[in-house]
């Protein structure tokens, strides 16, 4: 690393997480992109004031006490991992087979509410509710309507000759299969993890590195779907000196000189 005249770095970070149910590290994931990577040590200042008449206030000794370090990263990337640390949340698989319903049973609990359908992905080919006896089949946007990838119908009150509350018709039709992820919330209340930084300093090229033996970080900060700008993951905690380690972090400046 040359003597540059300015830092202006640019880099990914990456994560090894604390797996509390193996009680270990998971292994260390695929880069994210982040708008911040910020360590920021701390100290306390304890200060002996004299109440001497001859210097009176000013100070008989000072030291400076280290405090834990700080950390804060926000995340860009929108991956399951990412979102389920804003959310403090548990990742399970989002999993459904395919099928199909023959004249099964279904009950009219309300009218002009949505009402769960068994399966998710519901296909609209060969969709169609009929009554108890299978002799009358009810038109879909007359007699209800259908939140398709949901599984959701809501019957309509004002339709004409429409099934009543607490009818029991037959549902018949078909689903697909779903497969993915979801974020149980605030199931993991903190993130224990190793962060890596890669990077570069942008003037001129040199490479920085950043590894963080251990932090624990939490989410407090607010994520707003609907926001009119990019939503950035703001994750915040403390570094921890882990067993074996005399510190709890360490920067690199590969090839540096000086």
């Amino acid at each position: 690393m040359s003597t540059a005249r300015a830092i202006l770095a640019g880099g990914l970070v990456s994560f090894n997480i604390w797996d509390t149910v193996a009680l270990a590290y998971a292994g260390k994931g695929d880069p994210f992109d982040a708008d911040k990577f910020e360590i920021k040590p701390n100290f306390e200042e304890k200060v002996s004031e004299s109440r001497s008449h001859l210097d009176y206030g000013q100070a008989r000794a000072s030291v400076v006490l280290p405090k834990p370090t700080e950390i804060t990263v926000e995340l860009s990337a929108a991956s399951v991992q990412a979102l389920a640390m804003q959310f403090q949340g548990l990742v399970v698989n989002l999993t459904q087979g395919s099928g199909t319903w023959a004249a099964v049973d279904f009950t009219v609990t309300a009218l002009d509410k949505w009402l769960p359908l068994p399966k998710r992905n519901v296909s609209d080919e060969g969709f169609k509710f009929t009554n108890a006896g299978n002799t009358v089949e009810y038109d879909v946007d007359d007699h209800y309507e259908v939140n398709w990838l949901r599984g959701e119908v809501r019957f309509k009150s004002a339709a004409v000759d429409g099934p009543a509350a607490a009818a029991v018709l037959k549902l018949t039709g078909a689903y697909g299969a779903v497969n993915g992820k979801k974020i149980l919330g605030g199931r993991v209340t903190q993130v224990r993890c190793q962060m890596f930084f890669d990077g570069k300093n942008m003037v001129d090229g040199s490479p920085v590195e950043a590894d963080v033996w251990e932090c624990v970080l939490g989410s407090n900060n607010g994520f707003d779907f609907l926001g009119s700008d990019y939503s950035a993951i703001t994750l915040s905690g403390k570094i921890v000196t882990p067993p074996g380690k005399t510190e709890g972090y360490e920067i690199r400046l590969p090839n540096a000189t000086t």
